[in-house]
């Protein structure tokens, strides 16, 4: 990934996890590595070539990593967090806390997920 100016640190990580399916794809990988239809069917309502560019994108920028399964293609491959993705964890932790505990500001109806902590405990 070529590097690029920014404005501020906050913009750089933006850039790399903005949007509406990076985020979403970085939490369905915070546990185990997943794959291509497992996150599609984690992800209501991304396309296929959505998930595709996504995907390129955050392996683009060293977040994500790709394996092949097997020796031939038909075995699939598995997308994981690699050491920079998992260092992401701390931040989409505190996203999905800050988003619960504000969730009655924003949402119709709620989430459904139970009161969160992570690994941690926090």
């Amino acid at each position: 990934m070529a590097k690029k100016k920014f404005n501020c640190p906050a913009e750089l990580c933006l850039s790399l996890i903005g949007g509406r399916w990076k985020a979403i794809l970085l939490y369905n990988m915070r546990k185990s590595p997943r794959r291509f239809g497992e996150l599609r069917r984690l992800s209501p309502g991304i396309t296929q070539a959505t998930l595709t560019r996504e995907l390129r994108d955050l392996e683009a920028s060293g977040l994500v990593e790709r394996s092949v399964l097997g020796r031939d293609r038909l075995s699939g491959v598995e997308y994981a967090l690699s050491p920079k993705g998992e260092s992401l964890k701390p931040i989409l932790y505190a996203m999905i806390r800050w988003g619960i505990a504000n969730q009655s500001d924003y949402v119709i109806g709620e989430f459904g997920m139970a009161p969160f902590t992570n690994s941690r405990g926090s």
